[in-house]
């Protein structure tokens, strides 16, 4: 009770808060008592705050691996905000001046945000040997198992980079990891014979209202522009395709008041930081987005995240619905379904180019990946290259990763269709027990989601600008990471 009251305490001196929220306490007594920690927590749950409560409780450098630059931007910036200047981040993106500058003060730092291309650095790899660990952190760890969801192949070098530094404490962050996945995270670390700790929370999120709505693909962008006059903004509207994210976008401009744009990988990537910004900056009310939106993005004040088509996996689905709600108010993720949207995905998911024939015709891998291929038969390619597969044991591979996504997007389908609560239908996937349900649970549960936006609509808060107004838009960009 002492530890308790004392790790409380600490929270309120340090970061202002007075409760901790499910699961980040456990979590750090776990690596207060210096035990390897797995942990699996909602979106939008507070991982971070994990690493850095520990990062202040423990002497030494915290490093943090982190799949993407816009992520490490986000947490870097954060730290800076909050007064926190020992926090870089150091990656591809820097040029060769900023780069220099970040490795000749890491003496300095507290928090190092790396992406895992730059633990491949020999040089980087000597300097931390000679420096004290307090913890090595893996963000996004779910990017590790090649049956995750976002497999970043590099990932798979961080048990290695792990035994060259001395085994180091370590903390795995995720927001959904089904059993396999924490296994294999596990193993891929060089976890798995120690006495690693697992914190598992349930992967809902009470103040989400899960609406599904079964819509015409024609119908569509009618019934898009009806919640469009009822939601409250600020949200985000995720899509499959890039063309029509733009398209959709441009309809409303022209059919809304809304200040809206997009957010995907054809864009570059200073405009992408640029419309970013904008919408953590509340300069914009709505992002019209793929999934290379979102990760690792804290803007507390999404009321709404809509799916224009159906998610790959109930683990993506979780995901991008974290983003809404994490100041802790009421929100809504709605999710548009049409039958024939499901038969389009469902064939794209088992398509693949990655035949006997085409993997013996093209042994060269650069000249693999010069060839179009979707991100997830890229990624096979990788893996098949970083086991060093023969030909039949990249066929298999690239079968079980087929029948894998299907299987997630049938779970997927199961949800969408189920007649029963799609809370309890969520942790059931999971293998986890949901005990009580909010007032506001689900399509299922309560049918009629008008009285919700009514009460959502009563108690919004004019927004202005949640920053500091920065318009100088050039200079922000070179300023994205603070030193």
């Amino acid at each position: 009770m002492k530890e308790n009251e004392y790790l409380l305490n600490q929270l309120k001196k340090w970061f202002a808060y007075d409760a901790f929220r499910p699961g980040q306490m456990e979590s750090i007594q776990s690596i207060l008592n210096g035990q390897h920690t797995l942990s699996v927590l909602p979106t939008g749950t507070g991982k971070s705050l994990i690493y850095q409560y520990c990062g202040y409780s423990i002497e030494g450098l915290v490093i943090i691996v982190s799949p993407l630059l816009s992520l490490m931007d986000n947490q870097v910036m954060q730290l800076n905000q909050a007064g926190e200047k020992r926090a870089a981040a150091l990656n591809s993106m820097l040029s060769q001046t900023e780069r220099r500058l970040v490795e000749s003060r890491i003496d300095t730092y507290k928090f190092l945000f790396v992406s895992p291309e730059m633990l491949q650095s020999k040089w980087l790899l000597q300097k931390f040997m000679n420096m004290k660990i307090a913890l090595f952190v893996v963000d996004e760890a779910h990017c590790i198992s090649q049956w995750g969801l976002d497999f970043r192949p590099d990932y798979l070098f961080l048990g290695e980079v792990r035994n060259k530094l001395g085994n180091p404490l370590t903390l795995a962050l995720t927001a959904t990891a089904p059993e396999m996945v924490r296994n294999e995270i596990l193993k891929a670390l060089h976890l798995e014979s120690e006495n690693t700790d697992i914190h598992l929370s349930s992967p809902n999120r009470d103040n989400i209202y899960y609406q599904i709505l079964e819509v015409n693909r024609q119908e569509k962008d009618d019934k898009l522009l009806e919640m469009m006059s009822e939601y409250v903004p600020p949200g985000v509207i995720y899509f499959s395709s890039k063309p029509r994210a733009e398209e959709v976008c441009q309809l409303l401009k022209q059919r809304t008041h809304l200040r809206i744009d997009t957010y995907h990988a054809d864009r570059t990537t200073e405009d992408r930081q640029i419309v970013q910004r904008q919408f953590l900056n509340g300069e914009l009310d709505v992002i019209c987005a793929t999934s290379a939106f979102g990760m690792g993005i804290n803007k507390e004040n999404i009321r709404f995240v809509i799916h224009y088509h159906m998610p790959n996996s109930v683990e993506e689905y979780l995901q991008e619905i974290g983003r809404a709600g994490r100041d802790g108010k009421q929100s809504i993720a709605t999710l548009l379904y049409s039958k024939s949207d499901a038969i389009f995905k469902y064939k794209i998911i088992r398509e693949t180019k990655l035949t006997e024939q085409f993997l013996k015709a093209k042994s060269n891998n650069e000249e693999i990946l010069k060839m179009g291929l979707s991100d997830s038969d890229l990624a096979m390619v990788k893996i098949i290259a970083f086991h060093k597969l023969r030909s039949n044991e990249a066929m298999q591979l690239v079968e079980n990763r087929i029948q894998d996504r299907v299987a997630k997007f049938t779970a997927m389908g199961h949800l969408i269709t189920t007649p029963e609560c799609k809370r309890d239908t969520i942790s059931n996937y999971f293998k986890q027990t949901e005990n009580e349900k909010p007032e506001w649970c689900c399509s299922v549960c309560q049918k009629d989601a008008a009285v919700l936006l009514n009460e959502m609509e009563a108690s919004k808060v004019i927004q202005g600008p949640e920053r500091e107004n920065m318009n100088n838009w050039k200079e922000i960009i070179k300023g994205l990471f603070l030193f």
